[in-house]
């Protein structure tokens, strides 16, 4: 059976899925121990033509649908899916070479608190001007490992902000820990995805679709671990003046209609603006239940 599934949702980025495709067929994982499920999200570029091309080289699936949004994206991923793990890569991301197998190993121990484990991976940001004309520079570098590229990356502010939870090793206890929950880069097992219902699907702008599974996985009962060695880089690109904060703000509403404990305004201004994540939580209720400190042990390079 396949080991793990990686899951990649897509949509009108066939420059920036070709070289994250570029990076997935460098993976050092053993063959036939992964699969790769890439749902085309109602793209009306070349994306299509991409993954036919991709998939004479990778042991990739690819799934087409009208364009749902992410939320449901993913879990039209998942459920074509046969792996007993789960990863979520955004299609814009080129994974390191140890990416799988990384994602792999900190899943490897199946006990009670492994069958609870929630993988957050390193998030890096990549800004590169003129994407697309530089795209066959850009597979070029990643075949060479990419590191004279992800030289070039930084740690998003916001990804710096959730993760500093994680000591040195890893681990956390911290009550908000689902803050961390980064669908870009993050695993699970199957089992445990289908028991908290997967992605709301009610999100279907930009934003906090993610977080709000997280937290339901931390009412479930689920521990973190953050993996340095499960690295991937975004490729980032410019949205519309606005855009964030309009999808953010919509996505903040329904987060809290679904679990009124979580004040909108708190989201926003964690989001949005200087908040905390310590300031964040003094502000929210923690979970009743939550699990004592299991086994860990540090998921690092190597």
């Amino acid at each position: 059976m396949t080991a793990v599934s990686v899951v990649v949702p897509t949509r009108d980025q066939a420059a920036r899925l070709e070289a994250t495709l570029h990076a997935f067929a460098r993976q050092d994982a053993p063959s036939g121990s992964w699969e790769l499920v890439v749902v085309n999200d109602g793209s009306g570029d070349a994306t299509a033509d991409v993954l036919r091309a991709a998939a004479w080289h990778l042991p990739l699936r690819a799934v087409h649908t009208p364009a749902k949004g992410r939320a449901a994206a993913r879990n039209t991923g998942v459920r074509a899916a046969r792996g007993e793990v789960v990863v979520f890569c955004d299609g814009d991301r080129a994974p390191v070479s140890g990416y799988v197998r990384a994602h792999a190993r900190a899943h490897a121990r199946v006990d009670e608190v492994g069958a609870r484990r929630v993988v957050v991976g390193d998030v890096k940001e990549l800004y590169l001007s003129g994407f697309e004309e530089r795209l066959a520079e850009v597979k070029e570098l990643l075949a060479a490992e990419g590191g004279t590229l992800r030289r070039r990356s930084r740690t998003p502010a916001f990804v710096k902000k959730v993760c500093g939870i994680y000591d040195t090793s890893g681990r956390t206890d911290s009550p908000v820990r689902w803050l961390s929950f980064l669908s870009g880069n993050v695993s699970l097992r199957r089992d445990l995805y289908d028991q908290v219902g997967g992605f709301d699907e009610d999100f279907t702008g930009w934003g906090l679709e993610h977080l709000e599974l997280g937290y339901r996985l931390v009412a479930r009962g689920a521990e973190f671990l953050h993996c340095a060695a499960a690295r991937n880089d975004h490729f980032a690109h410019s949205r519309p003046d606005g855009f964030y904060r309009a999808g953010l703000e919509s996505s903040a509403a329904r987060f809290e209609r679904k679990h009124p404990e979580i004040p909108a305004r708190l989201l926003l201004a964690l989001t949005l603006g200087g908040m905390s994540v310590a300031e964040f939580a003094r502000w929210v209720p923690v979970h009743e239940g939550e699990p004592e400190r299991g086994e860990w042990w540090a998921c690092s390079k190597g």
